[in-house]
């Protein structure tokens, strides 16, 4: 049996490559491509998709890719290390699908599809096994056995899908369960994810939490960073917010704050997906900035002209299970963070982090982040953040899975 390390490492996740935020699994792929060969396989688009997207770059970029498997695997110079970006061929539409025969014959269709394409990867790149890893992507490969020849299956669950929107949750919640019972090893983002699929599946699951690109984030606390272009005109002092603007928000939470500073400006960074998930109308609101989703390479520029960063997530079973992806990304840049107390691994930050539970209680928590900051706390988060690189999290994962006895030091 061959070093984990000696092996490829194949990656199916929700997230494209080049997607407009950042992602914990193509974080992952970049940490684990300084070692080992990755490929990172793009969220396959359908016939659909395609279709509906058609006029939009990311997909006229794939066009060739899509249509016609014409350079579908394309080596990634740009990053360290030897990582690989797939893009598979069109996928049937089939989550309209109902549960039962039908559905899952046409699944199996768009998993051998999406299997074909992996291996052949593999086969141009001269290997004819890998780890599969499959990031919180039950929809395809749940069961990927029989149809790629891996040495081992890793299964990540990152957010709770039986919470999520019903288009996810339909099929999704099922296939995870399956996902982690087929897996060599399952892990999970949250402790409240950790406890509920160990429960629900009948098997341990190992608790990874989520991490932050240092290197990159840390240049926010380290380097003098010119202010980005579309947020010059805004008068400080800056409220920044980046990440996905979506149902996670608590959108009378950010009309209060907006209210009751009407000296501040807050500024959102990310694409904007909230239109169902609140009735008013943030565009009426003059303090409230909307700047558009950045590559994680041009957020450190947009966190170091901030005075203070915020999560102002809602408190339900949607952010419970949540361990954000941009708590470590925050305190990387040294910068004071305000966020609600929605989840058991928010809380574990209580020490570097202000957590507010309440409108009136977010709103002075805001004042004081700014009056009482001072070096020391800077230096403090910053050091948190440290503890808490994508480096840190691969070797925990590798650590996990040497304990299960495929992998031997």
């Amino acid at each position: 049996m061959k070093e984990f390390k000696e092996l490829p490492l194949v990656m199916i996740s929700m997230s494209r490559w080049d997607g407009d935020f950042s992602s914990a699994s193509w974080s992952l792929a970049k940490t684990f491509a300084k070692e080992q060969p990755v490929i990172y396989v793009d969220y396959p688009f359908t016939i659909l998709d395609f279709w509906r997207e058609r006029h939009l770059p990311g997909v006229k970029a794939r066009k060739e890719a899509l249509l016609y498997k014409k350079g579908a695997l394309k080596r990634l110079s740009q990053y360290p290390g030897e990582l690989y970006a797939l893009t598979p061929p069109l996928m049937l539409p089939v989550n309209w699908l109902p549960q039962g025969n039908i559905y899952r014959l046409f699944a199996s269709i768009n998993d051998h599809r999406l299997a074909h394409s992996i291996n052949r990867s593999l086969k141009e790149l001269g290997f004819d096994q890998c780890i599969f890893f499959n990031s919180f992507n039950p929809l395809y490969l749940s069961q990927p056995y029989g149809k790629i020849n891996y040495q081992s299956y890793i299964y990540q669950s990152r957010d709770n899908i039986r919470w999520l929107e019903p288009y996810l949750r339909k099929h999704g919640a099922e296939a995870e369960i399956n996902a982690i019972q087929q897996s060599d090893m399952s892990i999970a983002t949250s402790r409240q994810l950790q406890k509920e699929l160990s429960l629900l599946s009948g098997k341990e699951v190992a608790f990874v939490p989520n991490a932050a690109d240092f290197d990159n984030f840390q240049k926010a606390f380290s380097d003098e960073l010119p202010v980005p272009e579309d947020i010059k005109s805004i008068p400080y002092p800056k409220i920044g917010y980046t990440g996905n603007i979506c149902h996670r928000l608590d959108y009378e939470l950010i009309q209060a704050i907006c209210k009751a500073h009407p000296e501040k400006n807050i500024v959102m960074v990310g694409p904007r997906n909230h239109w169902d998930s609140t009735t008013i109308n943030l565009d009426e609101i003059d303090n409230l900035h909307f700047v558009g989703p950045k590559s994680i390479e041009q957020l450190p520029y947009y966190l170091a002209h901030f005075e203070v960063l915020i999560l102002p997530f809602l408190c339900n079973e949607v952010t419970k299970s949540i361990y954000p992806l941009k708590i470590n990304e925050y305190l990387a840049s040294g910068k004071p963070v305000v966020a609600t107390p929605f989840s058991e691994d928010i809380k574990g930050f209580k020490e570097v982090i202000l957590l507010a539970s309440t409108k009136k209680e977010f709103i002075k928590a805001i004042e004081e982040s700014i009056s009482q900051d001072s070096p020391e706390k800077k230096e403090e988060r910053y050091m948190t953040a440290a503890r808490n690189t994508w480096d840190h999290r691969v070797q925990q994962i590798i650590s996990s899975l040497e304990k299960t006895g495929i992998y031997q030091g």
